[in-house]
């Protein structure tokens, strides 16, 4: 195989695009932060009603290894200045299995039909094309969006070469309705307790290895996780992890709790990031035992439900484990891509 260096084209300069829809365009910087951030929940409003992005996320996207405000990030003002567009070029810094970008963008429900989301995503892809153009390594490569089923960015993207490569299913369990939970028992030799600030690097060591056969998962580098959970909605202390004889984790679920987005669900919620069990322990029942753990700790907290996403064709078949724990699948979210 070709190194991407050898086998991708890109453009040699990358200037914003040309004004249109009564936008012009700029680089974005770290003062747009409180815009874009008003911008995605209005845009949210419409494309994903149940969900309310967070400014934690667009610090967090903002602080990835390597990214470049100035290169990476575009935003399209009206005359007034204000950010009525805007998208992100996220290169994953991990580049293991394969080398990723993924783009994130947005424009405001009430500016689009005027060919400035097809501007944005045009100038995303030439950036990615960039990024992945410097890299001398013989990796497949591929550009991702990701969208509610239906949304008219996967309909753009698809003009452009994007296809759905996978399914991910909304699911969320509601304390009151479910009392029973079908749960293996701990077996002997392991502990289940509560996560701390001490298990962050373990806890990547685990993530890093129970995702490995995980779709389009690449391993964590230290900055980026270490940001994920020390950020403001990270909830550690509502995290679980099982630990072997050893002291070993071997197995851990991981949730956020963001009270702005409660509205927009209909009830106060703990998001549950990851839950996984390294490969080594697979088998034993696990899985179960800490989502049921984080689960009790989420309702304890006086909490009234949790969601999680997962892939339709996760590999252990994660989706009938969360089913026997009382979640209910909902909506469902596509990451579409194209492959360089």
């Amino acid at each position: 195989m070709a190194t991407l260096r050898e086998r991708i084209t890109a453009p040699a300069h990358l200037e914003p695009p040309m004004p249109t829809g009564g936008l012009t365009f700029r680089a974005g910087s770290r003062d747009d932060l409180d815009a874009v951030h008003s911008l995605a929940v209005a845009a949210a409003s419409v494309d994903d009603p149940h969900a309310r992005p967070s400014t934690a996320d667009f610090e967090r996207t903002l602080s990835t290894e390597g990214l470049d405000i100035a290169r990476d990030t575009l935003v399209g003002v009206d005359a007034e200045g204000h950010v009525q567009a805007y998208g992100i070029v996220i290169d994953v810094p991990s580049r293991v299995t394969a080398a990723r970008v993924v783009l994130d963008g947005a424009v405001h429900p009430v500016l689009r039909g005027r060919g400035i989301g097809r501007r944005v995503l045009a100038w995303q892809i030439g950036r990615a094309r960039q990024r992945l153009a410097a890299l001398d390594l013989e990796l497949p490569a591929t550009v991702e969006v990701g969208a509610p089923q239906g949304a008219g960015s996967l309909r753009l993207a698809a003009r452009f070469g994007f296809e759905p490569t996978r399914n991910w299913v909304d699911m969320q369990v509601v304390f009151d309705e479910h009392e029973e939970r079908d749960v293996p028992a701990l077996p002997d030799g392991f502990v289940v307790r509560a996560a701390t600030t001490d298990d962050i690097e373990p806890l990547r060591a685990a993530k890093n290895d129970a995702f490995r056969d995980h779709w389009g998962s690449q391993p964590m580098v230290e900055s980026d996780w270490r940001g994920f959970l020390t950020a403001s909605k990270s909830r550690l202390d509502l995290g679980r992890v099982v630990l072997a004889r050893d002291g070993r984790i071997v197995a851990f679920g991981i949730v956020e709790v963001d009270p702005d987005g409660f509205a927009a669900r209909g009830r106060s919620y703990g998001y549950v990031h990851w839950v996984g069990v390294v490969r080594a322990a697979r088998g034993r029942g696990l899985a179960p035992i800490v989502l049921d753990a984080v689960l009790q700790a989420i309702r304890a907290d006086g909490l009234s439900a949790a969601v999680l996403h997962v892939d339709a064709e996760n590999p252990s078949g994660a989706g009938r484990i969360y089913e026997r724990l009382g979640f209910v699948a909902g909506e469902v979210h596509v990451t579409a891509s194209t492959p360089l």
